[in-house]
C-alpha cells in the first residue's frame, strides 16, 4: 500500500493540504523562552561552584539550626515544681495522657503492672517534682523509656499533675524493695510519696 493517499507528513509543508481541519505550524520558539533557558544556564554556572566550594548545604543549615535550638533549650531553666499542680483542665489532659501512655505499664489505677506502683510510698529515683519529671522525660535503666520527644514537656507535667491526684497507698506495691517477689539487690532508701 504505497501511494500519495497513504503518506502522512511528520512536518507538514506549507503547500500540503489541511488534514481533518488540523494544521500544524512550525513556529519559532519565543524569545522569552530562550532568554529564560540561557538565564538558568548562567545561574547554574555560578550556583554549582558556590554550592560545592563554600560548604553551604541544607544539611549544614539544618544542623546549625538544631544546634542553636538545643543551646536555647539547654540554657532555659527547667521548672523544678509542677506548673500544673491543682489546675483542673491540665489534670484532665494529664489523665488522658496517663490512660493512653502510662497505664499500659503502670495500670489505670497506677498500682503497677510491668512498671512499678506509682501510688505506694517507695520511689527508687526520688519523688520530688524534678526527679519525677526527669524519670518520665529522660527514662531510667531497666525499662522506663524516655517520653520527652513523644510527649513534650507540657504533657509530661500534666500527666504528673494527674498522678498526684491518685489515691495513695501505704502498702508496698510492685517495684518496692519490700514487695513480695522483690529482687534481693540493694535498693534505694524508701522515700515518701508526693
Amino acid at each position: 500500500m504505497s501511494g500519495q493517499d497513504d503518506y502522512v507528513a511528520e512536518l507538514p509543508r506549507p503547500d500540503d493540504a489541511n488534514r481533518d481541519g488540523i494544521r500544524e505550524e512550525d513556529n519559532d520558539i519565543p524569545g522569552w523562552w530562550w532568554w529564560t533557558w540561557f538565564a538558568t544556564i548562567l545561574f547554574s554556572a555560578f550556583y554549582i561552584p558556590y554550592y560545592a566550594l563554600t560548604g553551604w548545604s541544607q544539611e549544614r543549615m539544618y544542623a546549625e539550626q538544631v544546634e542553636a535550638a538545643q543551646a536555647i533549650a539547654a540554657s532555659a531553666p527547667a521548672p523544678t515544681a509542677n506548673p500544673f499542680r491543682g489546675d483542673a483542665a491540665a489534670i484532665a489532659e494529664g489523665q488522658q495522657v496517663f490512660a493512653t501512655i502510662c497505664a499500659a505499664c503502670h495500670k489505670p489505677d497506677a498500682s503497677g503492672l510491668v512498671g512499678p506502683s506509682l501510688v505506694d510510698p517507695y520511689w527508687k529515683y526520688g519523688d520530688s517534682d524534678a526527679d519525677l519529671f526527669q524519670t518520665v522525660a529522660k527514662g531510667r535503666p531497666a525499662g522506663m523509656p524516655a517520653w520527652e520527644s513523644q510527649l513534650g514537656t507540657e504533657k509530661i507535667w500534666k500527666a504528673l499533675a494527674f498522678m498526684e491526684t491518685l489515691p495513695k497507698s501505704d502498702q508496698p506495691g510492685i517495684g518496692a524493695p519490700t514487695a513480695p517477689g522483690a529482687a534481693s539487690a540493694p535498693a534505694a532508701a524508701p522515700a515518701p510519696g508526693s
